[in-house]
């Protein structure tokens, strides 16, 4: 049996697809209200070792979630990302981690809303970037310490990724 073709490595809630994004590429949208602690996504795909994350990102851009120091998650194909989408970064996230892999609405989410999460919340890797989020309290540039920030951790940190809830 070929469970490779069988079942998807990523799961998206029927409330949501995938679209353009006036953040980047190739968001991911409410279709219908998603209501708070609601499962939205589950993440899936192949495991990457830290020491070689930058090559898969030569590849396929900026994807995946950090699971611990030492490993990734991450998408399997540039189709996946098309079919599904990416979570894109915003300073005024509505969806959260439950688990490693699992994200859930951290509000309420109305239709057309795109479902946006801090990446404070999951990666200590990447370098400095520019936020394009233009939320109103933006922090203009996402950084991999971000999670230190008082300010986040206070209002965010249950919905953090297990391994930076353990830091």
């Amino acid at each position: 049996m070929d469970l490779h073709n069988k079942w998807p490595h990523r799961w998206l809630t029927p409330k949501a697809e995938a679209r353009a994004s006036s953040i980047h590429g190739l968001g991911v949208f409410a279709v219908e209200t998603i209501n708070k602690g609601e499962n939205v996504g589950v993440l899936g795909g192949v495991i990457v070792p830290t020491a070689e994350i930058r090559k898969y990102w030569h590849e396929m851009g900026h994807v995946g979630i950090q699971i611990d120091e030492n490993f990734f998650i991450v998408p399997t194909s540039r189709e996946e990302l098309e079919k599904k989408g990416v979570f894109n970064h915003s300073c005024n996230p509505n969806i959260g981690f439950s688990n490693s892999i699992t994200l859930i609405a951290i509000k309420d989410i109305q239709a057309g809303e795109e479902l946006v999460f801090d990446y404070a919340f999951n990666e200590t890797y990447h370098d400095s970037m520019e936020c394009l989020c233009g939320s109103k309290n933006c922090r203009k540039t996402i950084r991999p310490d971000d999670w230190k920030l008082p300010e986040i951790r206070e209002k965010y940190e249950q919905y953090f990724s297990p391994y930076l809830r353990g830091k």
